[in-house]
């Protein structure tokens, strides 16, 4: 109800625009992290496909997205290698339709998050009825962005508790 009000003051007074999606993303974060935390079945992760390579060869699956081949270009083989030790399920996708897609085939109980701040508000918004964590990209612009590994590799992390 006040987020399009809100992000009109923040343009209004020159506030930086991602002001009002970093403060639900943290919130979010915070009300869900003991629910997250406490789920171990068929947890995921949410990769947008902007972190891959631009020589990235992988093959995208029309329901699950990309199927990374760990090919060592970009930081998803690093996250998938470690999501896989951790007991959660990788998927690269090309746009925010694939997460309904992906909900309604994998049937996931708890989620992490990558996409850059307004994406990452909006997909978070959509699966609030699980747990779920977001990570905002640390550079976005929908081609070979960044993402603060360490910070998701943490947030897996957080179920060994």
């Amino acid at each position: 109800m006040f987020y399009s009000p809100s992000k009109w003051v923040c343009k209004v007074l020159q506030i930086r625009d991602t002001l009002v999606d970093e403060i639900l993303i943290e919130v979010r974060n915070a009300v869900m992290r003991n629910d997250f935390i406490h789920n171990n079945d068929r947890r995921i992760i949410l990769l947008p496909q902007c972190l891959r390579n631009s020589d990235c060869c992988a093959r995208c699956d029309p329901i699950f997205g990309y199927e990374c081949k760990q090919c060592g270009k970009c930081d998803i083989g690093t996250v998938y290698k470690v999501a896989q030790s951790k007991g959660f399920k990788v998927f690269v996708i090309p746009g925010g339709s694939f997460v309904k897609k992906i909900i309604k085939q994998y049937k996931p109980r708890s989620c992490i998050g990558v996409a850059c701040y307004t994406e990452l508000s909006e997909s978070m918004e959509e699966v609030s009825f699980m747990p779920v964590q977001g990570i905002p990209l640390l550079k976005d612009g929908c081609f070979e962005t960044k993402v603060d590994v360490d910070e998701v590799i943490k947030a897996m992390e957080m179920c060994d508790v």
